[in-house]
């Protein structure tokens, strides 16, 4: 099996930007609690004893510069995470598009490849389980298709031996009788 590489990140457009802004939402919430938190802890160990040693505005100073890096920081880092993200939703997107054409290509009755997912791709258990439906409804259709081949041979011999008038016609109704129970028992599937 030949090696697939993804071409392009972006799949599912919508589906991938809420996804990479739930992460990014997810990193700045957790980056400024723990950022306050950090922050505060420091000002109340240590803010009593730097107002002594250095002069108010200084403090504030230094506190403005604290501020400004961890900002900086979250906006450097950002580019980073929005990477992340669009390279982790599309190993859920790539599959989720390519299981809507397969599905499509099933709708119309074209049965014959297995759903192939790459190796680093999510939702390996759905398309299995999607292979596992196509194959039956491939044999259930091979099976229709041999009971419909059966019934036209059937109706082909009928045909033959009405006009020929071999078989009387007790026979004929029986067999014929025997072809739309066949035919009601398919219509059912």
């Amino acid at each position: 099996m030949m090696k697939r590489r993804r071409v392009r990140l972006f799949i599912a457009r919508r589906f991938q930007i809420r996804y990479i802004a739930m992460i990014l939402l997810f990193m700045f919430v957790i980056s400024l609690v723990t950022g306050y938190t950090v922050y505060m802890t420091i000002w109340i160990m240590f803010g009593e004893k730097l107002a002594a040693v250095y002069p108010q505005g200084l403090l504030r100073e230094i506190a403005q510069k604290v501020n400004m890096v961890l900002i900086l920081r979250l906006i450097f880092i950002s580019p980073l995470v929005i990477l992340i993200g669009l390279v982790l939703s599309s190993r859920i997107a790539g599959p989720i598009h390519r299981i809507k054409r397969y599905l499509k290509k099933i709708s119309l009755g074209k049965y014959g490849k297995r759903l192939e997912l790459r190796k680093k791709d999510e939702l390996h258990d759905l398309a299995d389980e999607i292979n596992v439906l196509v194959s039956k409804l491939d044999s259930a259709q091979k099976g229709r298709k041999q009971e419909i081949d059966a019934l036209k041979r059937e109706i082909d011999t009928l045909k033959s031996d009405v006009v020929a008038e071999e078989k009387n016609v007790k026979q004929l109704l029986s067999r014929i009788f025997t072809i739309n129970e066949h035919l009601d028992t398919l219509k059912k599937l």
